[in-house]
């Protein structure tokens, strides 16, 4: 499904951690690769100096030489040998003009580290990778620095989660998951593991549900969740991810805090400087059943992206109209 594959890069060594993981990706499915970098003339000289101003130009004109002939050494690398790679070079609002590459030049996947150049807190927290996560119409593909998701022979037994609510609109970041998954995985050492957080009532309220409906509803929402996730995980298993070569798995857990919940499920409790996670990936969308304003302004996705050392895989589905 990753027909067109943007990278976009800063000139760091930490952005540039992205490039091995959209090379195999675009090898596996022939994929064409973008490299892109910004060049953003008003964060360099400002936009308030009249001085800068006049020469913004002449500024202008050598920073998109300096990007041209940086992306031309990174074009001749070695893992994007044999491989259809394009190089461009843009002025503007870094993270709006990504967003336009993306919707002008109908890429498909978005492959990032969250941090760059200035730092980790300008990239993950600050303008350019929050804005590409809540606004691109192509999943994002995150990497990080201290625990890159892995691909090809240095995968491994490689396993994944996605995090769902039960809406269609979660769903959407199922395929991309299923894709990425058969891409970085070896053979038969490919999972899927689809995670669904029942939110945990006061006891009071069970109670006075109990009393009154004669119904646990605690325990009712966690058989539906059950039910959901089998079902989905079956005809997973028999359709999309058997074609793959994905294997897929579920399970429910309980919380009073779903965003907690699930990064304490994908992390487990070890710190990340003594061990691996029990998941490579985290995969979710950016908004589900309770709709963009709860997910994407702050209640569970926004937490998620802003607190998981995990790779992530994030999808941002349409408005329905």
């Amino acid at each position: 499904m990753f027909k067109r594959i943007l990278v976009p890069l800063d000139g760091s060594a930490r952005a540039e951690q992205a490039l091995p993981l959209a090379a195999h990706i675009a090898r596996t499915y022939n994929s064409a690769i973008i490299l892109t970098r910004i060049v953003d003339v008003f964060e360099t000289v400002g936009a308030s100096s009249i001085q800068a101003a006049a020469l913004t130009n002449e500024i202008r004109e050598i920073q998109e030489k300096e990007a041209r002939e940086y992306l031309q050494r990174i074009y001749g690398a070695r893992e994007l040998e044999r491989l259809d790679t394009a190089i461009e070079v843009h002025s503007g609002d870094v993270a709006t003009t990504l967003l336009e590459m993306i919707t002008r030049e109908s890429i498909d996947l978005v492959v990032m580290t969250s941090h760059g150049y200035t730092g980790y807190k300008q990239w993950m927290l600050g303008s350019v990778a929050q804005k590409m996560v809540h606004d691109s119409i192509a999943p994002v593909l995150i990497q990080r620095e201290n625990y890159a998701l892995p691909c090809g022979t240095a995968s491994g037994d490689l396993k994944f989660c996605v995090a769902l609510d039960g809406s269609e609109l979660a769903e959407r970041v199922l395929r991309p998951a299923l894709y990425v998954a058969a891409a970085c995985g070896n053979v038969r050492q490919r999972e899927v593991h689809l995670l669904r957080i029942v939110k945990a009532m006061e006891a009071e309220r069970v109670e006075i549900f109990r009393r009154i409906h004669k119904l646990d509803i605690q325990q009712f929402l966690y058989n539906e969740a059950t039910s959901y996730l089998k079902e989905l995980g079956e005809r997973l298993n028999k359709e999309a991810a058997a074609q793959l070569g994905v294997r897929v798995t579920w399970s429910v857990i309980m919380g009073s805090d779903i965003a907690r919940a699930i990064i304490h499920e994908v992390e487990g409790e070890a710190p990340v400087m003594q061990g691996p996670f029990p998941y490579a990936l985290l995969a979710l969308a950016t908004h589900g059943r309770s709709g963009i304003a709860r997910w994407a302004a702050g209640s569970v996705a926004e937490r998620i992206l802003n607190n998981t050392k995990l790779p992530l895989l994030v999808v941002h589905p349409p408005k329905k109209m």
